[in-house]
């Protein structure tokens, strides 16, 4: 009986919900035993242009429209019947027990669901499918930005991706990140966040065969040039 060679064992990183800001969007959801109540705070979801790439649509970028509470520029959302909550900051986890709190305070009983509307990561450089993708959850991986873009192309450098990001204070990050190595998912930046860029290297061989074409051009483009000067002669 042949024997069964066991995989690497390795652990991933855990992960960590990521925090609201100003300019989200949240698809705020409560439903209480008040029918008309809860179907005032849920019509408020109203549709907001996200420009993006839905997973699983099609590959052009375009405006679309996503339902939601925009989170303003104060980290507040303002819900009818509920009022003016701070949720900039929060986890969704976080968010959606702020909010179960303030509607327990009018109803007795109520289920609070509050999730991303406009979670976007961009994916640029050697892929199949470069472009912003609007993704439906939070809980999104290097890979899984690079299987939304159809993998890297046969000229994608794997041990070589950028992973480019504005920190909490605006201020712009740049990782350099090995897809081939398993240390990729011990990485604190594994996990994607809201707005992340992914850009894949393309390999010397694709620069130097982009640089034989222009030459090839270049050579081309002389040679008519220099057949108009014989003919205007």
């Amino acid at each position: 009986m042949p024997q069964v060679k066991t995989g690497t064992e390795f652990q991933s990183v855990p992960f960590e919900e990521v925090a609201i800001r100003p300019d989200d969007i949240l698809n705020i959801r409560v439903n209480t035993v008040d029918v008309e109540a809860s179907a005032a705070i849920n019509d408020g979801n109203s549709a907001i242009p996200s420009r993006g790439i839905g997973i699983g649509g099609s590959n052009n970028i375009n405006t679309q429209l996503v339902t939601g509470y925009l989170v303003g520029q104060d980290g507040t959302v303002e819900l009818p019947v509920l009022g003016t909550i701070t949720v900039a900051g929060s986890t969704l986890s976080e968010a959606k027990e702020k909010i179960r709190e303030v509607t327990m305070k009018y109803f007795k009983e109520a289920t609070v669901n509050v999730r991303f509307s406009n979670f976007r990561v961009s994916v640029l450089g050697d892929v199949s499918r470069p472009g912003t993708y609007v993704v439906p959850n939070q809980q999104v991986s290097i890979l899984d930005a690079i299987s939304f873009s159809g993998d890297l192309t046969v000229y994608g450098k794997r041990n070589n991706v950028m992973l480019i990001r504005k920190d909490d204070t605006g201020k712009s990050i740049a990782v350099k990140m090995d897809l081939t190595s398993k240390e990729l998912f011990n990485s604190p930046y594994f996990y994607l966040r809201q707005n992340d860029l992914v850009y894949v290297e393309p390999s010397s061989a694709k620069i130097q065969n982009a640089d034989t074409s222009i030459v090839r051009y270049l050579g081309l483009l002389a040679s008519l040039v220099s057949v108009g000067i014989l003919v205007f002669r």
